[in-house]
């Protein structure tokens, strides 16, 4: 047990990282490829964290009903928590990209993206083992408010509550042209009549990571196809919402590798263009 968490670590990262490379470099992205390997990164991450837990609190010894219990539970923190690490995970890549451009390495996003999926689903699986029982008395009121907001932003509308977190293994929506974007519209919505009270958790948490997306080609094409399908679409589930996200990165796929936004530029909105 002490060398297989290790172990299974280091082959996981080493997998992931290596099918991002090929994500990376399919034309066009594989939607079934990206699904898979969000669900082989997050699932993974999370019985990496309960292996961690084990291991360190010596709890290999646990009764069946308690392994049971703990896999139940940390099944519940994988579906709350995917969402919110997919779109995250996101922003982690596209700083890398930016990083990278900056200091003239090769752009890597999707090995980043995935073993960024799988480091915070490693926490979120560690979490909620010390949630159960926690080191400290105080550790449940510091960690319940984290998975209270990842419950909240998971499940916006009715259609929602569904088992899985993301079913789109495929994608029946054409995906959407790049086209250049104008101004935070997460922001503005806050209190909007037409959007549920708790949603705004959700605005207020893309809105600023709208506004913390470096000047990188990937990068803001992704932010651009969001923004736009946001303003067609400001009311919409949260499995809406993870379907926009993969056309983002569809739509934005071929611009992985460009040194600078100059050199893949984005056409004017329809609605902005030129007469």
């Amino acid at each position: 047990m002490e060398r297989l968490v290790p172990l299974a670590g280091a082959a996981l990262g080493v997998g992931l990282g290596a099918w991002g490379i090929w994500l990376d470099r399919t034309q066009p992205l594989s939607q079934a490829g990206l699904w898979s390997a969000l669900h082989v990164a997050s699932l993974g991450g999370v019985a990496l964290g309960l292996g961690a837990w084990a291991l360190a609190s010596g709890r290999g010894s646990s009764s069946p009903a308690q392994r049971i219990g703990l896999a139940v539970a940390a099944l519940l923190a994988w579906r709350v928590s995917y969402f919110p690490i997919m779109v995250f995970s996101g922003h982690v890549a596209s700083i890398a990209e930016w990083v990278a451009l900056g200091v003239g390495a090769p752009v890597v996003v999707y090995s980043v993206f995935l073993l960024s999926v799988v480091a915070l689903h490693a926490v979120a699986g560690l979490g909620v083992a010390l949630l159960l029982r926690p080191p400290v008395p105080l550790f449940r009121a510091a960690l319940v408010p984290a998975f209270a907001v990842a419950t909240v932003v998971s499940f916006s509308k009715a259609e929602d509550l569904a088992l899985l977190p993301d079913r789109a293994w495929s994608l029946a929506r054409p995906v959407p042209p790049v086209v250049a974007g104008s101004a935070n519209p997460y922001l503005p919505a806050l209190g909007s009549s037409e959007i549920s009270p708790h949603v705004n958790v959700m605005l207020l948490a893309a809105g600023v990571t709208y506004a913390t997306i470096p000047d990188a080609p990937w990068a803001r094409a992704v932010r651009s196809v969001l923004e736009h399908d946001f303003n067609r679409n400001p009311v919409a589930s949260t499995q809406a919402r993870v379907v926009e996200h993969y056309l983002a990165y569809h739509a934005s796929h071929s611009r992985i590798g460009c040194r600078a936004s100059a050199d893949c530029p984005m056409p004017p909105a329809p609605d902005v263009a030129a007469p």
